[in-house]
């Protein structure tokens, strides 16, 4: 359910109508409340809530192009959040984050209390799986009281900050999983030493199976394969994507 609503942010605007994502079994009733589409600095999205389940979802899109992700892998990295001290991320992720965050926040945060049975589940696939991370950080920063609220779902998501901003995200002891399909590069960039994940990581291997690897497993995950393995058409070919 949770990867259609990530691949749903490629389609919608403002309603539930999509083929295919927006006909997955759990997202029925699901109501489009707030949607944007920046141009000067691509960032797009939506915020539903489904009330059967008792869901606010904030959904991120991801890359149109492959070259979105790969570019923004090339920008040097920035300090932020500035309310934690040596946090370090991906400027490229950051950018496309902070141009909407103002008006995703403020809408999240209205929703949460009109909303106060409901849970706040952030998704989103490639870029959108970053800046979805990023959501959760500033979220939580500003909003502390509802962190008990907070979830993440994110799918072929690269590594966003340094240990600095992963140890944060973690200590949050909020629901994270991070979903890699086999042999993804994505989740494997930036391939610098000072930027690691978090969370926990379910890889989805070549045989159809899933291994589910905590903070600190990783290496028996999906970067127990070697680096020729990796590969751009697993990135875009998640089941329920």
């Amino acid at each position: 359910m949770y990867a259609a609503y990530a691949g749903a942010a490629y389609m919608i605007s403002n309603s539930w109508n999509c083929k295919n994502e927006c006909e997955h079994p759990g997202t029925e009733g699901t109501e489009v409340l707030y949607n944007w589409d920046t141009q000067h600095v691509t960032s797009n999205g939506y915020i539903a809530r489904n009330p059967d389940k008792k869901l606010i979802v904030v959904a991120f899109r991801g890359s149109a192009e492959t070259g979105d992700w790969v570019e923004s892998f090339m920008a040097n990295p920035v300090q932020w959040p500035s309310t934690i001290s040596g946090s370090i991320v991906v400027r490229g992720f950051l950018d496309g984050y902070l141009v909407s965050s103002e008006d995703v926040l403020q809408n999240t945060v209205d929703l949460a209390a009109k909303y106060p049975d409901h849970n706040i589940v952030a998704v989103g696939h490639s870029l959108g799986g970053a800046r979805a991370s990023m959501f959760v950080a500033d979220f939580s920063i500003n909003y502390p009281r509802l962190v008990s609220r907070v979830q993440l779902y994110t799918y072929g998501q690269a590594k966003v900050g340094n240990d600095v901003f992963a140890d944060y995200m973690d200590n949050l002891n909020a629901p994270m999983y991070r979903v890699v399909n086999k042999g993804d590069i994505a989740p494997h960039l930036p391939m610098v030493s000072n930027m690691v994940h978090f969370g926990t990581e379910i890889w989805l291997t070549a045989n159809g199976q899933s291994t589910v690897c905590k903070k600190g497993d990783y290496s028996k995950c999906s970067e127990s394969l070697p680096a020729m393995a990796y590969n751009f058409q697993d990135h875009s070919t998640y089941p329920g994507l």
